[in-house]
């Protein structure tokens, strides 16, 4: 006698289900080997079944991935698990950025490619999350005993990733490394906390103009030197006016060139008298560039120029 439809398809569906769950495991080295088969066939399968991993949103494979003796394959597994959507991928990959989950890894951590140097996984996985959108919960993992017991060149890469993560839970953490004694991590600290948009930032930014390591402030500038918001410029002001590097003035003078206040005509040439002898080419520069005029390096010259002319308009490089 046969069965019924219903009771047929009941027992097929459960045949499949035995049979999907005795079908081997995907092999993520296997997978990952075979994107890079010289033949086609072999790629294209490969790049179709990781499609289909991560669309069903199971991070098993890539979780057995992380445990390869390989580290491409390690890295491929974590750029993978960033591209599910899945609660327990995010889980999974949130859960890396905790400091007993760091791996050293040939990857580009922002650029997602393969390099020799090795870096901390850790900022791999910040940089994912972020470009994912986000995860609320993951600077809390990554900062979870951030300031205990690390060594510098821990905390240097712990600063690095919260630069990657850019969530702004990390920017008092930041500043406060910036001020350990090690300037390796001084500096990371200043680099990760220029990744930070904001006032708050900015803010933090600007109080360490005044450290006093020369590497720390200059990495302060070359951040702001990609910012474009109110207060940078007047930063860079306080800079060139009494940084005691010359070299930095020197750096935050020629960065006051994209800024098209007409007020910076006669700052500049107050502070041509007093700067020091190094920094003074770059304000000559600036203001030949501003006003297209060739009056050298006296500021009496530039003074007297500047009382006959007042604003200059129509000149090359004022605005």
């Amino acid at each position: 006698m046969s069965l019924p439809v219903a009771l047929r398809r009941s027992a097929i569906a459960a045949l499949l289900l035995v049979l999907a769950a005795c079908a081997p495991a995907e092999d993520p080295e296997k997978l990952f080997s075979d994107l890079q088969s010289p033949d086609g066939e072999a790629r294209q399968e490969a790049s179709e079944k990781l499609d289909a991993i991560v669309e069903k949103g199971d991070p098993a494979p890539f979780v057995r991935g992380l445990s390869s003796p390989s580290l491409p394959i390690r890295a491929q597994s974590i750029v993978q698990l960033a591209r599910m959507t899945s609660p327990e991928a995010r889980s999974v990959l949130r859960g890396l950025l905790a400091r007993d989950r760091r791996m050293m890894l040939p990857y580009n951590p922002i650029r997602l490619r393969p390099m020799n140097e090795q870096n901390d996984s850790r900022i791999l996985v910040a940089n994912l999350i972020k470009r994912g959108g986000g995860d609320p919960a993951a600077a809390d993992v990554l900062l979870q005993g951030a300031e205990q017991n690390q060594t510098s060149d821990l905390l240097k890469d712990t600063c690095l990733a919260i630069g990657a993560l850019a969530d702004p839970k990390g920017v008092p953490f930041l500043e406060k490394a910036a001020l350990h004694p090690d300037p390796v991590v001084a500096r990371a600290a200043a680099q990760a906390l220029a990744q930070f948009p904001g006032p708050e930032a900015l803010a933090a930014l600007g109080r360490l103009l005044e450290h006093k390591d020369d590497q720390v402030r200059g990495e302060v500038l070359s951040g702001l030197t990609a910012r474009d918001e109110p207060g940078v410029e007047e930063l860079f002001k306080r800079s060139a006016e009494g940084d005691s590097s010359p070299d930095l003035r020197t750096s935050a003078v020629m960065a006051l060139q994209k800024y098209p206040d007409p007020a910076l005509v006669p700052w500049l040439i107050g502070l041509l008298k007093t700067a020091p002898a190094e920094t003074r080419p770059a304000i000559v520069q600036t203001l030949t560039q501003r006003t297209g005029q060739n009056i050298g390096g006296s500021a009496d010259a530039w003074q007297r120029w500047y009382a006959r002319n007042g604003r200059p308009s129509g000149a090359s490089g004022a605005r």
